[in-house]
């Protein structure tokens, strides 16, 4: 038994000693390549999916997605970056046209935009794009509602997620 275990690890200091195949260079290399694929691949396009229960309605638009603000609008609550900020229904039965709630979380996303764009070096920017992802059963009360708010918080360019037609 130990003749063969020195002969076992006799071989086996030999394959490693004489510079034979080792696979922790193997795996560093495959492990760059495949964080330059996801990268390549995520920045590519704005990666948009809905949250639960959020059905988009379908449309035969072309233009693709850039980088936005997403407010999300389900079948009871307002989100906004996948955060409940309103209810729909207190939105809907308020006679203002301003979601207060929602007018509060959007002043603080704009001023985290502002500090990261002041500390990256960017000139002020004029206009922020914010993204609805509406289901298709929303109130457009609700959507009039959500759009005036993002537009009186500093987003006034606002674009509705939909998922393409076959």
């Amino acid at each position: 038994m130990r003749r063969r275990r020195s002969r076992a690890t006799g071989l086996m200091a030999r394959y490693t000693s004489d510079g034979g195949l080792t696979l922790t260079s193997m795996m560093d290399i495959l492990t760059t390549l495949l964080f330059f694929v996801l990268k390549s691949y995520v920045a590519g396009g704005e990666v948009t999916v809905p949250p639960p229960g959020v059905t988009l309605p379908r449309s035969t638009a072309d233009a693709g997605m850039s980088t936005s603000l997403v407010v999300a609008i389900d079948h009871d609550s307002i989100l906004l970056s996948g955060e409940r900020v309103a209810s729909v229904k207190e939105a809907a039965d308020s006679p203002e046209l301003l979601i207060a709630p929602l007018a509060e979380r959007l002043a603080e996303a704009r001023a985290q935009m502002d500090d990261l764009d002041r500390r990256k070096g960017k000139a002020e920017a004029g206009t922020r794009l914010a993204t609805i992802q509406g289901d298709t059963e929303v109130e457009f009360r609700v959507l009039q509602k959500v759009m005036y708010t993002l537009d009186r918080n500093g987003f006034p360019d606002i674009a509705l997620a939909v998922l393409k037609k076959a």
